[in-house]
């Protein structure tokens, strides 16, 4: 990993070191200066990422080391904290306005150090309790895609599951309604039987007691024990007709059961038809869903392809200007508001791209742009002075670096600002010279086409 690097600016021995202890456990690596003007000189051979300076020192006070620091391009966007007992508005106001970016107080507190290193992008914010370093970024992008997967395993799984309780569900129903249909079926049989052999009871009685009312009564004579015919015959019915009403009753609710498995069979293959139905809708809309995606992202790069050259066309730099700043600078500034109201994540690429110009020496050890009309034979010199430097703070101004070290469109906003600065082996033309060209003018005004910044928006996880 990369350890960013903190100059502490006291005179105060024990102050110094109290202040690295609280640093070194954010893992910065901390240097001492114990004046401004040991600062100064620590600055022109050393590149630090953050400057605390004490407020009363020998010699240049902290705040005058503070409006040295931000004079000079090299060191102008370092951020600087005053770190100072003293208190007020007023003095806060005066720091702010000299560049510095806030004020802590001698005893400052763990947390609130931890807040300010936060957003001034020096540290990570803590995941957890165990405090662990965030892994790199192909580690988190390996982890954001293996939960992705896992997600959408989980969501395969449920699916499977619900169509599998659909099938469960019809199944249990069916087996319920001939459950039910079986009970009322044996209960309504045995209350035929019984309904039935009631009334051939009552039949027989009443038969029998209408033939022994008529009959007069003989001289009973003797007669051997015996059992009587119309008793047999009443006996002979009891048995045979309700045996016969079983039989029906049996054969009807045979069929009755056989044409409720038939139905239970057209249901289950409705049901199951249903089922491969969903399923393929399902399958359907998923795969319309992901074309609507890709479509929407293609959709969605081109638009911003389309804000990039809109933005392109007017990013021109006249000769001798800082590229980063002024126009370029209200431009960057405008675009972060734009993008941050639609939502836009990612990162805005700033090319400052140099153009080939027709100069001449201004008689001061430089150069400047000659009379439009002079031939182009009498150029001095056919480039530009910052074509051997790719640092871009040969080419931005204190204002440009004071905005992306400050600005809230940049810290913490989800967006992020690359600023490149190309040397003449890697600028792009963008319009040739045609050949033919006689003045100096003719050749500038393609120079000063060439001269320009480009943006390039990146959205987040390309």
């Amino acid at each position: 990993m990369s350890f960013k690097r903190a100059l502490v600016v006291d005179d105060s021995r024990a102050a110094r070191l109290a202040l690295k202890t609280l640093l070194e456990k954010h893992d910065l690596i901390v240097d001492f200066a114990e004046s401004g003007e040991d600062a100064i000189e620590f600055l022109k051979s050393h590149a630090v990422d953050v400057i605390f300076m004490d407020h009363t020192m020998p010699g240049m006070t902290g705040l005058e080391a503070v409006s040295a620091i931000k004079a000079d391009p090299r060191t102008a966007m370092i951020p600087v904290m005053m770190y100072t007992a003293r208190e007020g508005e007023v003095y806060v106001g005066q720091a702010r306005a000299l560049g510095a970016v806030g004020v802590l107080p001698k005893q400052v507190q763990p947390g609130v150090l931890f807040e300010m290193l936060l957003k001034l992008g020096l540290v990570k914010e803590r995941r957890g309790k165990s405090a662990d370093k965030p892994p790199p970024p192909r580690a988190a992008q390996n982890r954001r895609h293996e939960d992705r997967q896992r997600e959408l395993a989980e969501e395969d799984i449920d699916r499977q599951l619900d169509q599998q309780a659909i099938g469960m569900s019809v199944q249990a129903l069916v087996s319920r309604i001939l459950q039910d249909q079986h009970v009322e079926l044996r209960s309504d049989i045995l209350r035929s039987h019984h309904e039935f052999a009631r009334r051939v009871a009552q039949e027989i009685f009443e038969r029998q007691k209408a033939e022994l009312g008529h009959m007069e009564p003989p001289a009973p004579p003797p007669k051997e024990p015996g059992v009587s015919t119309g008793a047999v015959v009443g006996l002979a019915l009891l048995l045979i007709v309700p045996t016969l009403f079983l039989l029906f009753r049996f054969l009807d609710v045979r069929a009755e059961r056989d044409a409720a498995l038939a139905e239970n069979a057209r249901l289950a293959a409705a049901a199951q038809q249903q089922v491969m139905a969903a399923r393929s809708e399902a399958s359907d809309l998923v795969s319309s869903l992901t074309d609507q995606q890709v479509q929407s992202d293609a959709r969605y790069r081109a638009l911003l392809s389309a804000v990039g050259w809109a933005l392109n066309e007017g990013a021109v730099v006249p000769f001798g200007e800082p590229a980063f700043g002024g126009r370029r600078q209200e431009l960057l500034q405008e675009l972060l508001s734009q993008l941050a109201a639609v939502g836009f994540r990612g990162t805005v690429r700033m090319e400052s791209h140099l153009g080939e110009f027709c100069l001449v020496n201004d008689g001061a050890g430089g150069y400047m742009l000659p009379d439009p009309s002079m031939p182009l034979e009498g150029c001095d010199f056919l480039g530009h002075p910052l074509e051997t430097s790719s640092l871009v703070s040969d080419r931005q101004s204190v204002a440009f670096a004071n905005f992306l070290a400050t600005s809230p469109l940049v810290n913490g906003s989800g967006i992020d600002v690359e600023v490149v600065a190309h040397d003449r082996a890697s600028t792009q033309r963008r319009v040739q010279f045609p050949p033919g060209m006689q003045t100096a003018g003719e050749w500038n005004q393609v120079a000063r086409r060439n001269n320009r910044i480009e943006f390039v928006l990146v959205p987040e996880g390309s």
